[in-house]
């Protein structure tokens, strides 16, 4: 029995006393080796739990699936109450916990993360029977005690936050973890988070199991670099560096940015974003003369056109293919990357019209298009370059037609919903969203000028 994972395990495994059962083989999930993908996990995401002949992803399914097929001491109560509560809380702490945490290291973590920390603070009085959260060591415990000693390390040393101050129920909490062994031999190292944090603005969330293959899943939350506008120098050009040249509000760039993500090309490939409303001229003098966004500076030349762009990120550079061998789903694949401009096209019309029944066609023939394959929840099956090319205007087009014209885009679209919902958890889409409140500014500004001309 293997774990296949990246740095320490604070795990299941460890507390389930199934440590004789696993051996820990890590790999460095940057440059993760070939055969995961092919031999392993076709998604090329972790966790992963290689069982009895299947795959299974999702690391709190994966926690509570250990615990309910393992032998070892149980880690979910008996008590309904304390079972639905822990309910809330597992579901707290992805929805809800990391994103804010996350979020607060861009500003204020002191103001920005007291509602979550007092989240939990007020969670663990619910139960009188013990320190943890359903009173035992239960599985909330080990859902959260990897971010809580991460945040807590990296918080208090670069922003000087103190997350138990005033908070003594979490304060036990931790002190109660940290006196349990089988957590305690899997700690990282401050200084090794810290430097990581700063470095990458990376957290890793860790699960376990026993007899089986795991793996661990890596954040990694890229520093956005200030946009360019009139007033900023022009990078060292043609200097062997290679950049691309983006605007974060645009969903053509978007494409560039989430492939060059997934591929893992963030150290190789820089952004330098632009403020398209004013943009420098040396961009279009010296760089473009398109003046447009997305463009790559490689090789000494200047590529362009998003959907050009991200065929050549997959076929020239490293990381994992996001485009299939198989001849139909390619040609599938073709087609699907060629109606884009009809779907966009249309979407934006029905912005002047009626959105409910001219928008309907063209959603309804991506609703049809994921029935094609069944061996994933994507458009070609697997994650592919067309999910990276729609993803960006149904990111869009779902906000504003909701907000906009009360136009829910998913209704009886249950292939398309699930796609959306699977996409919203593929971290290399994550990291390049544009705030929902800045995409309406932005589109209600755009139906303006277009209906005065």
């Amino acid at each position: 029995m293997v774990i296949y994972c990246f740095g320490s395990l604070p795990d299941l495994n460890l507390t389930q006393g199934l440590q004789e059962n696993i051996k820990l083989v890590p790999i460095d999930l940057p440059n993760r080796p070939a055969w995961f993908k092919e031999k392993v996990n076709p998604a090329n995401k972790v966790p992963a739990l290689e069982h009895n002949g299947k795959i299974m992803g999702e690391s709190l399914d994966l926690i509570k699936y250990v615990d309910s097929n393992f032998e070892g001491p149980s880690l979910y109560p008996l008590d309904p109450e304390k079972r639905d509560f822990g309910e809330d809380m597992l579901k707290y702490v992805d929805t809800t916990f990391t994103k804010v945490v996350f979020g607060s290291f861009k500003g204020d973590p002191a103001k920005d993360t007291a509602s979550v920390f007092n989240h939990l603070e007020n969670a663990l009085q619910k139960f009188d029977g013990g320190p943890f959260f359903l009173g035992d060591l239960s599985l909330v415990d080990v859902a959260y005690i990897p971010f809580v000693q991460r945040f807590q390390v990296f918080l208090g040393e670069v922003f000087k936050y103190d997350i138990t101050a005033g908070r003594p129920k979490l304060a036990a909490w931790i002190e109660e973890m940290n006196k349990m062994v089988a957590y305690t031999q899997t700690i990282t190292e401050s200084g090794y988070v810290i430097n990581f944090f700063k470095k990458f603005m990376i957290v890793y969330r860790v699960i376990a199991s026993s007899s089986m293959l795991v793996y661990m899943k890596i954040v990694v939350l890229e520093h956005r670099p200030a946009s360019l506008d009139a007033t900023a120098d022009p990078p060292a050009l043609f200097d062997g560096t290679t950049r691309l040249y983006t605007s974060y509000g645009c969903p053509y760039a978007q494409r560039v940015w989430i492939t060059r993500n997934f591929k893992g090309l963030q150290e190789k490939i820089k952004l330098v974003p632009l403020d398209l409303g004013n943009r420098p001229a040396w961009y279009k003098e010296k760089v473009y003369p398109e003046n447009k966004v997305p463009a790559l500076e490689h090789n000494g030349k200047i590529i362009g056109e998003s959907l050009d762009l991200i065929k050549y990120l997959d076929n020239t550079f490293e990381g994992p293919s996001l485009f299939p061998e198989d001849n139909a789903k390619r040609e599938f694949g073709e087609e699907l990357l060629k109606y884009t401009d009809t779907f966009t096209k249309t979407m934006w019309a029905s912005l002047k019209g009626d959105p409910f029944t001219e928008t309907a066609p063209v959603l309804d023939y991506l609703e049809n298009s994921l029935y094609k394959f069944d061996d994933g929840p994507f458009f070609l099956g697997q994650f592919s370059l067309v999910d990276i090319a729609y993803i960006p205007f149904i990111e869009r087009f779902q906000i504003v037609l909701n907000e906009l014209f009360k136009c829910d885009i998913t209704a009886e679209r249950p292939k398309l919903s699930a796609w959306i919902e699977e996409m919203n958890k593929i971290d290399a889409y994550v990291q390049t969203k544009t705030d929902s409140k800045e995409i309406v500014e932005i589109f209600k500004r755009k139906l303006v000028v277009s209906l005065y001309n």
